[in-house]
Parts: C-alpha cells; sequence; structure tokens
C-alpha cells in the first residue's frame, strides 16, 4: 500500500506503524492456526481488528480533509489557503 495517497503528511508515522502491525499479526494469526493454537490466534485477531480500525480512521481523516477541500475549490477558495490549513 502506498501510503502517501492513503493517509495525511502527519499520520505516515502511524500508518506505517499499523501497517506493519497488521501484516505481521496476519502472518501470526496463519502461523498459530496451522498449529493448531486457535485460542492465541483469537487474542492476536482482537489485535489485529484494532489495529485495522486505526487505519480505517486515520484513512478517514484524509478523505474528509479531501472532501472538504474540494468544496472549497468549488467555492472558488484559493488552493494556497486550502493546502496550508488541510495539508
Amino acid at each position: 500500500m502506498r501510503l502517501h495517497k492513503h493517509f495525511m503528511p502527519e499520520d505516515l508515522k502511524q500508518a506505517s506503524k499499523e501497517s506493519w502491525c497488521a501484516k505481521d499479526l496476519l502472518q501470526l494469526i496463519s502461523e498459530l492456526l496451522e498449529a493448531g493454537e486457535v485460542e492465541k490466534a483469537k487474542h492476536y485477531s482482537t489485535d489485529l481488528t484494532k489495529s485495522l480500525h486505526e487505519l480505517s480512521k486515520l484513512a478517514d481523516k484524509k478523505r474528509i480533509a479531501e472532501s472538504y477541500a474540494k468544496m472549497l475549490r468549488q467555492m472558488g477558495v484559493q488552493g494556497e489557503l486550502i493546502r496550508r490549513n488541510f495539508f
């Protein structure tokens, strides 16, 4: 995933952390299931859900900012004002 396309610049560090965490947890859950460790896999799935939820919140933040910026451009607000306040 190209993080800069989905997240605000100030959220890239956290998004990267959560993305790697989710990938690592997916791998770990898969390995635990193969080993028959269903209960452990279930506990890690909770952490995976938390990471995915955080990624979703961060992505929503950028989508909302982009929507506001588009609306302001349509209203004739200068691009520099939009970039300075949203990006």
